[in-house]
């Protein structure tokens, strides 16, 4: 439903409907009941955080364009009739609450902790599953929503996409626990 969404308040309840029993999962850990629960609590108030940046993006793109609708969103900046700079921030608050979910550099350092403190099961899903299901809603909202924006915001993800590359192979190097890569 989180990748599939057409329009943004849909994928806010997504969003939410997805973390919230990850928060939970993450603080389910038998043998090591402290870090589990720390490795919890800083996922719920990291995540809480993302997704009020998200629907602060989204409120944003209800500003420039009038919808929700990630279609009328598109065909509203691609004619014109949207405020151009509103749409700018809404498209930079809206891939901010995303990339958060996806672990990308300048939003990732939770990623280390929630990984080594979750129990390894939950570990495997929060690495497989949120992330396929992150980068289709990132894709779902640049190519619908803002592809007339694609200039402005083209550069800065490959900025995003190559620090994220760089930055989490130097600090995976430096690991000691396998989870924490």
């Amino acid at each position: 439903l989180f990748g599939g969404s057409g329009d943004l308040l849909t994928m806010f309840i997504a969003l939410e409907v997805l973390s919230l029993p990850l928060y939970l999962l993450c603080g389910l850990a038998r043998r090591r009941r402290l870090l589990s629960q720390e490795a919890s609590l800083k996922y719920f108030l990291l995540g809480a955080f993302a997704s009020a940046i998200f629907l602060f993006g989204s409120a944003f793109a209800y500003g420039a364009t009038g919808s929700l609708s990630l279609q009328v969103i598109g065909r509203s900046i691609a004619h014109g009739s949207a405020d151009r700079t509103l749409a700018l921030i809404a498209v930079v608050l809206v891939v901010v609450g995303l990339l958060f979910k996806v672990g990308a550099v300048p939003f990732g350092s939770w990623v280390p902790d929630v990984y080594q403190g979750a129990p390894t099961p939950v570990t495997a899903l929060m690495a497989s599953a949120t992330k396929v299901a992150a980068f289709g809603a990132l894709l779902r909202v640049l190519h619908v929503a803002f592809p007339g924006l694609e200039p402005d915001w083209r550069t800065a993800l490959w900025v995003v996409t190559i620090a994220t590359m760089v930055v989490a192979t130097l600090m995976a190097v430096t690991q000691r626990d396998i989870k924490r890569m």
